[in-house]
């Protein structure tokens, strides 16, 4: 198994996820977001794009799930 595999298929693999899983993701994505973005951290604004797209992307199935 790959070692990137979390983040090769992070889009494919929100649906199939429990809540528990999707908010331990969002978590997860906001945490890198936030390191990314920080000083002293070897600020990366790509990298914290990418991030805050992948967290928005779980915050997207989340909502998805509560009003479905």
């Amino acid at each position: 198994m790959s070692r990137w595999k979390l983040y090769d298929n992070w889009y494919a693999d929100l649906p199939s996820l429990s809540a528990e899983r999707l908010k331990e993701r969002r978590a997860f994505a906001a945490q890198r977001a936030e390191h990314a973005a920080a000083r002293g951290m070897g600020r990366s604004p790509k990298a914290a794009r990418q991030w805050r797209e992948m967290l928005r992307a779980v915050e997207d199935e989340l909502a998805r799930r509560d009003t479905g």
